[in-house]
């Protein structure tokens, strides 16, 4: 992959589609090795929410420690979740790689990118220059991901982006048929 290339698409999150699952691997891979930011990549192919989720746990820095001895009802999966988003939108300089993400269900796989979307989103509000994170999604095909995302997406009333030009400006779409 050249590397004026990479370097333009440090500028959105990137959904990469198209060809093998081992040739989308490759290309992660390469933006990967070129990267300054810290990478927390997820297992591939997870099939759902709770296994989502459990990688969250394993993989980001806030949940503490000792998780298994505490109150269950202290830490739900809806606060892991939110921890995870509040962490996202208040930590600089990271890369997150959710690899062939499209065995979690539809309904879970679009709440996952909106929340995602709709952080940086919110940052923009802040006036930050800069995104705070940035997500590489692998799928073999985009199967109107964008647009159920784009259906589901909240913006501000006062703004005068759609949804659709909002997601469109923040992602960048590589489809490794055409490259």
């Amino acid at each position: 992959m050249p590397l004026d290339k990479i370097k333009y698409t440090d500028k959105k999150h990137i959904l990469i589609v198209g060809k093998s699952e081992k040739e989308r691997k490759d290309y992660v891979d390469d933006i990967i090795a070129t990267t300054d930011k810290v990478v927390y990549r997820f297992e591939r192919n997870l099939n759902d929410f709770d296994e989502y989720i459990e990688q969250v746990r394993n993989l980001f820095p806030f949940i503490p420690y000792n998780w298994n001895e505490q109150n269950p009802k202290k830490w739900t999966l809806n606060q892991i979740w939110d921890f995870h988003l509040d962490w996202t939108d208040d930590t600089f300089n990271i890369l997150i790689i959710l690899e062939e993400f499209d065995k979690i269900e539809d309904n879970w796989k679009t709440e996952i990118i909106r929340d995602y979307f709709t952080t940086t989103y919110d940052q923009e509000k802040a006036r930050k220059s800069h995104l705070n994170f940035q997500l590489i999604l692998t799928l073999p095909e985009e199967n109107q991901l964008i647009k159920n995302v784009v259906s589901e997406f909240g913006k501000d009333v006062n703004e005068k982006r759609s949804e659709e030009q909002i997601i469109h400006g923040k992602l960048e779409v590589i489809n490794l048929e055409s490259e």
